[in-house]
């Protein structure tokens, strides 16, 4: 469990990396020092919250995809 504690940080922090530094700017447009520190924030908080939620999202990631493999040979059809 802990291993798993752990590759869900890694996952969060890559991640939280990719996401905080779109976030930056695209909040960073409209420019001014004002706008950036706010970008700064909210980059912050994006990776605050990636590192926090890593673990929930590997562990719901690898979840899914072992339904999937289960579920994908009988191809239900409606």
């Amino acid at each position: 469990m802990n291993s798993v504690v752990w590759a869900g940080m890694i996952v969060g922090a890559v991640l939280g990396l990719l996401h905080g530094g779109y976030v930056y700017r695209v909040v960073s447009l409209p420019g001014g020092a004002a706008a950036h520190a706010r970008a700064g924030y909210y980059a912050l908080w994006t990776l605050f919250l990636w590192l926090l939620f890593g673990p929930y999202v590997l562990v719901l990631w690898i979840i899914s995809v072992v339904a999937y493999t289960i579920a994908r040979p009988f191809q239900w059809r409606m």
